[in-house]
């Protein structure tokens, strides 16, 4: 006897529960719960929303918009007024431009769409000396000058929408603002990532401090390797003169938000499960995890979800409907070589449900794509003769690095079936963080996953979204490559439950819950109490720095001395924190293969005298190390040269070498 299908939907969504609470009870997840961390993400919610309780009394605003402010308003106390207000520069200017190109979008839309043209225009000039706080400030103001009477109405536009949206679900509202909230407490974090200091850092850093990037493979590896996302990190840090990761990380967040909620409305959900699109998507503890660093996922994700909406609308055959989806797709290509096949997903969708343009069409839109997205394989093609350095060199065989396929064996776990029960339950194999640091929704809501791909009204997007998911784990079983397309998932099976029972609903809302108890778990920040410190610190990011990264002490000292005009070099090859210094920074690590083997050479040489003989070659001025790993020979190497100690934090040392023994020629053999 066969279930009628309506019977088949209707227990279905009850899969997933089933699941969770078998897997739940198969693995020690539950264990590796943090309460304290927990506590704290209540009592700094719970604390927002009693004030948004008491100024309701004072305003007749919705809680929802009240607690906006609230986050908003705590942005600019814990990661400081001036980041926050170039983030804000940035954000008008980029809304101004991507205005002008595609009007009659949603706000949030024309600004990441103009953030992308902006930093694309940016990306191929990038190294020439033009990049000047002045020379940014001047752009900006331009932009919103030229578009202020079409900003002034969009912003209209976009409050009255806000308004109407949070009318129509206010409860779901005020849980979706919570939960984002939640998530962007990450942002008041100071930059303490090791990708952030060993590379991010390092172009926003160059901009700043010398006006052009020097894309030098020799001295980072990855110099040459796709930069949109820090270039956009990089052009507040220019014009405020201070590091905005923390700000241009809730901008991502906003647009990642404001494209949840309106692909949740091309798919037809109702107001209420809108709302909890949003809030499963903000509920993951890579949401947070992510925030707390300059990666590129949260802009990759950002810009896959706008392309799934714009997508789902109705057919539109348009130059200007494909050029839009072009400078999505090259904004994701510019930012990360794995997130292409993400891109190319959402376009075949596109492919199969719009009218194709005209040849002619067809290579404008190719070409408006390649010159948002390749700027810098080009260069990298053209300055290390690898585009993708340095990756696939076996393949390219730049002089820059070895001739191999660059390749994690740490992720190479293998691809199947029950991939998403094992980033679920086993995410310590699949990431640099703690169980549950994938979230609860691929199990938890497996049941609503199998809903939304046979219903007609979400199949194609479920699909997509599935795609898009298991695209980047193909190569390479990593979970944070894998967040794009698990935020974009996260919104299909919010929609898919639009018309279902009150208690659908409410298991997607418990595990929303369960993704915030564990948002800890997806951070080792998060997980050490780095937001109770931060709260403790009062947004004053030295205390972190000491504990986490004391290197970034020295580095401040460094520039405070007014004596930077040489090379800084990092002894420890564990800690290479020296993206701050841009193309002053040394690194004995492999981030520099050349240096590193260098240093390896010259520890052969007890006497320190090889050392002595870099050291000068280099010019190196300043040298940070940790005595315990330094070996004796660099010791000695620096005793030769007469380098003095000068500021020691939690166990390292800067130390100074004399101008003019950094300048010396080096020593001939028979010296």
């Amino acid at each position: 006897m066969k279930l009628p299908m309506n019977r088949i939907e209707k227990v279905l969504p009850w899969l997933g529960a089933v699941l969770l609470a078998t897997g739940l009870f198969l693995h020690p997840v539950l264990q590796r719960w943090h309460g304290g961390r927990f506590s704290e993400l209540l009592l700094v919610g719970g604390i927002l929303l009693g004030l948004s309780w008491v100024i309701r009394r004072l305003r007749p605003w919705s809680t929802a918009s009240v607690l906006a402010l609230l986050w908003v308003a705590a942005l600019l106390v814990f990661c400081g007024p001036l980041p926050v207000l170039a983030t804000t520069l940035l954000m008008l200017a980029s809304a101004a431009l991507g205005g002008a190109a595609f009007p009659r979008q949603p706000f949030a839309l024309q600004a990441l769409l103009g953030a992308l043209l902006l930093a694309c225009g940016i990306g191929w000039m990038v190294m020439l000396p033009i990049h000047h706080q002045a020379t940014y400030l001047l752009l900006c103001a331009a932009l919103i000058g030229w578009r202020h009477a079409a900003l002034r109405t969009v912003l209209g536009e976009t409050t009255r929408h806000w308004r109407e949206a949070v009318a129509g679900a206010p409860r779901m509202a005020t849980f979706a603002v919570l939960l984002l909230g939640l998530a962007s407490t990450a942002c008041w974090i100071p930059t303490l990532q090791y990708d952030d200091l060993t590379y991010h850092l390092r172009l926003p850093w160059q901009l700043q401090e010398q006006g052009f990037y020097n894309a030098d493979p020799r001295n980072q590896i990855w110099a040459l390797a796709p930069w949109m996302s820090d270039l956009l990190h990089a052009l507040p840090q220019v014009m405020a003169g201070a590091e905005s990761r923390g700000p241009v990380a809730a901008l991502w967040l906003l647009a990642l938000g404001s494209g949840s909620w309106h692909l949740a409305a091309c798919l037809g959900a109702a107001p209420r499960e809108r709302w909890l699109a949003v809030a499963l998507m903000a509920s993951l503890p890579l949401t947070a995890s992510l925030a707390t660093s300059m990666q590129t996922e949260p802009l990759t994700a950002a810009a896959l979800v706008w392309m799934a909406a714009v997508v789902a609308r109705p057919r539109d055959g348009s130059l200007r409907f494909w050029l839009l989806l072009a400078v999505l797709a090259g904004g994701m290509a510019s930012a990360k070589l794995i997130a292409i096949p993400m891109a190319a997903v959402p376009l075949v969708w596109a492919l199969l449900r719009h009218p194709w343009p005209s040849l002619p069409r067809i290579a404008l839109v190719l070409a408006s794509g390649v010159a948002v997205g390749g700027a810098s394989y080009v260069l990298a093609g053209w300055q290390a003769g690898n585009p993708v350095l340095p990756l696939y060199n076996a393949i390219f065989r730049s002089p820059w690095f070895a001739e191999e396929n660059f390749l994690d064996a740490r992720y190479q776990l293998g691809f199947g079936l029950d991939l998403p029960w094992r980033l679920t339950f086993d995410a310590t194999r699949y990431f640099e963080a703690h169980e549950g640091a994938a979230g609860f929704a691929l199990v938890g809501l497996a049941g609503v996953w199998l809903l939304a791909l046979l219903q007609p009204r979400t199949r194609a997007a479920a699909v997509v979204a599935t795609a898009a998911l298991l695209a980047p784990l193909l190569p390479v079983q990593y979970l944070r490559y894998a967040y794009p397309g698990l935020a974009l998932l996260c919104v299909v099976l919010a929609a898919a439950v639009t018309g279902r029972s009150r208690a659908v609903v409410g298991l997607v809302v418990a595990v929303c819950v369960m993704n915030v108890a564990f948002l800890p778990n997806g951070n080792w920040m998060l997980r050490s109490g780095a937001l109770k410190e931060t709260l403790v610190a009062g947004g004053h990011d030295a205390p972190l720095m000491a504990r986490y990264a004391p290197e970034r002490i020295l580095a401040a000292a460094i520039r405070a001395s007014h004596e930077d005009d040489g090379t800084v070099l990092l002894l420890d090859a564990g800690d290479a924190f020296f993206a701050e210094f841009g193309s002053r920074g040394r690194t004995t690590s492999w981030y520099a293969p050349a240096f590193s083997d260098a240093a390896a050479h010259a520890d052969q040489d007890p006497s320190g005298r090889a050392w002595a003989q870099l050291l000068r070659r280099e010019q190196v001025r300043h040298v940070i190390l940790r005595s315990e790993t330094a070996s004796d020979a660099a010791q000695q190497g620096l005793a030769l040269l007469g380098a003095i100690p000068r500021q020691s934090v939690e166990g390292r040392q800067w130390w100074s070498v004399p101008a003019g023994e950094a300048s010396e020629p080096a020593a001939s053999e028979e010296d």
